[in-house]
């Protein structure tokens, strides 16, 4: 028997950006940096739940643009979609997704095109469907963005913008200046901090511009959390935050406001939040993050038979 040695292909591990094929960095680099041959691939060792561990270099070797590729642990977005019209006819909708669903997916809804102060009351996913029950029929005039979470998938979107905007009051639609953003983007908001029980009526992206209208003038004494997603892949802008921790949490009720302990999470992290079981029409008015926990408050004591989906945020 006769054993021989052979080898193809090159591995080269190390911080000598000229001649990485495959290197393992602690950050990522910002876009346009030299060096880096087109095709290189980074891997982020501390990478944590939520993180991509991997980056491909989809520039050119003097102009850098690192974009995450390949799975990750943690959640990661796995569809996502915006702009789907509703057919109306009863306050149930429902959206088919291409692929089965599984139990252990989460579904987040917001409207993208609304004519009233209507408001989403849950979403919930089964085998390929996401069904949404909201406050009225909304006929045909009112529209959805969708997000599909899903552990250890390779995402199909990214996060491409994130953060918490201070509202300036003066009008029921409040505008936030989001360079780069694109109208085929889809964004998803919470309140951050509100006094009276106002609703978000829907979340409309045109170029460079989030347009968040509410049911009433904001005034200076609400914010907004927010969330823009855009499908990996296009190479246009890269991942802004990545998701630290997300959940179905089901309310042990007492008190309008409900607290959830999420070991590790950080007063900085941004929360995005939806009921996902209920029933009423009772609203979910503000979101809040502190060490180890996320305070959602409602409209009412939600008892023990509402249902709410989270996904809490972190910058890379």
């Amino acid at each position: 028997m006769r054993y021989e040695e052979f080898s193809a292909g090159k591995l080269r591990l190390g911080k000598e950006k000229e001649t990485i094929t495959l290197s393992s960095f602690d950050t990522i680099p910002a876009d346009g940096a030299s060096g880096y041959n087109p095709g290189s691939l980074l891997i982020l060792p501390d990478a944590v739940l939520g993180m991509t561990p991997m980056w491909m270099n989809l520039g050119t070797k003097t102009s850098c643009k690192f974009r995450p590729v390949g799975p990750q642990p943690g959640y990661g977005f796995y569809r996502a979609g915006g702009g789907i019209a509703s057919a109306g006819g009863d306050t149930t909708e429902v959206i088919t997704i291409s692929d089965a669903m599984s139990e252990w997916d989460i579904g987040i809804v917001g409207h993208s095109v609304s004519n009233d102060t209507d408001n989403i009351v849950s979403a919930i996913i089964t085998d390929k469907t996401l069904t949404i029950v909201g406050s009225a029929d909304p006929s045909t005039d009112h529209a959805y963005n969708y997000g599909v979470l899903r552990q250890g998938c390779v995402p199909e979107f990214d996060i491409v913008f994130a953060g918490t905007h201070t509202c300036v009051g003066g009008a029921a639609a409040e505008t936030i200046t989001l360079t780069g953003a694109l109208a085929t983007d889809i964004a998803f908001v919470t309140y951050g901090a509100t006094n009276d029980t106002d609703t978000i009526a829907k979340a409309v992206m045109t170029e460079n511009t989030l347009t968040v209208t509410m049911s009433a003038d904001p005034g200076t004494a609400h914010s907004l959390h927010y969330m823009v997603l855009r499908p990996r892949g296009t190479g246009s802008r890269k991942p802004t935050h990545y998701i630290a921790y997300a959940g179905l949490h089901t309310t042990l009720g007492g008190a309008a406001a409900e607290a959830v302990t999420v070991t590790g999470a950080l007063a900085t992290d941004i929360p995005i939040v939806g009921y996902s079981v209920t029933n009423d029409t009772d609203t979910i008015l503000k979101a809040v993050m502190t060490a180890n926990t996320l305070t959602v408050t409602c409209s009412a004591d939600p008892g023990t038979v509402h249902g709410f989906w989270y996904v809490i945020l972190r910058a890379y």
